[in-house]
């Protein structure tokens, strides 16, 4: 049997993971950075998911900025000294510079760390950090969790409803949804992340024929190893959704995750989703 030494997970604080789920994982998260008039909070640390969706309904301008290569290094050091392998994932690279910053500050010890765009948002990053967690904690190589992951990353199912296309416009991020813009202000976009890249899967004209539509998405996509649902000061929209899902996979747990700060930051308020693993085999 060869060794190899036990590993670490890093993410960052966009995968959104509910702490249940974190307990007893070795997962290290690095937070991004939200600015608000001129002072900056770290992610889901100084600020709540709560706390950015009052400010935006406020008409409030907010900023987020990637974590700095340094807050990847003062978490990669003492995990590197206590003996540990790395793997860190993270949101798409083309939505956010934080997989950039985590690749530079990697070059300290290339061998020791392996860096993965997880090509995803939210819990859907959230998920891979998960299983690669699993992985460590049965004793996987770094290797091997590499490996996985990259595979697993064609699994990953993102699916979500927004209030409106403003937040995600006057973010920058709106990609190929932005040919959903001009069209009726009442209508609900769904749209998808694929391969890092925020896409348009269509359009609906109420909030409930929006849940029918990701109810039959999940069918669609499904059967999943994990499941949860995702929104932004939503809660009793992502509750009905997940009475639906569950009637659908009543094997599975399916956690509510409020979608993080800096993701709410560009989906806005009243966002509801699903994000899933899908069963591979």
């Amino acid at each position: 049997m060869t060794h190899h030494r036990p590993v670490w997970i890093v993410t960052d604080s966009t995968a959104d993971l509910p702490s249940s789920l974190l307990e007893g994982l070795p997962i290290r998260i690095v937070p991004l950075i939200i600015d608000v008039g001129g002072r900056s909070y770290f992610d889901q640390v100084d600020i709540t998911s709560e706390q950015v969706a009052a400010l935006l309904r406020a008409k409030q301008l907010l900023r987020t900025s990637q974590p700095s290569v340094g807050a990847f290094q003062a978490v990669y050091e003492p995990l590197l000294r206590e003996g540990f392998d790395i793997v860190s994932i993270h949101i798409a690279a083309q939505l956010s510079g934080t997989w950039n910053a985590a690749r530079l500050a990697a070059q300290q010890a290339p061998d020791r760390i392996a860096v993965i765009d997880g090509q995803t948002v939210s819990i859907g990053t959230g998920w891979l950090v998960f299983e690669a967690a699993h992985l460590a904690v049965q004793g996987a190589s770094q290797a091997t969790i590499v490996e996985t992951i990259e595979r697993r990353k064609r699994d990953v199912r993102v699916f979500a409803m927004l209030d409106t296309l403003e937040y995600l416009y006057r973010g920058g991020r709106i990609g190929r949804a932005s040919a959903f813009l001009g069209t009726a202000l009442q209508v609900k976009p769904i749209l998808t992340v694929r391969e890092g890249v925020v896409e348009p899967v269509e359009r609906v004209r109420t909030t409930r024929r929006a849940i029918e539509r990701l109810v039959e998405l999940a069918t669609e996509h499904g059967p999943f190893d994990h499941l949860a649902v995702l929104h932004l000061d939503a809660l009793a929209l992502a509750e009905s959704l997940r009475d639906r899902l569950l009637a659908l996979y009543p094997d599975q747990t399916i956690p509510l995750s409020n979608l993080g700060p800096v993701v709410g930051t560009y989906t806005g308020p009243g966002t509801l989703g699903f994000a899933g693993l899908k069963k591979t085999g």
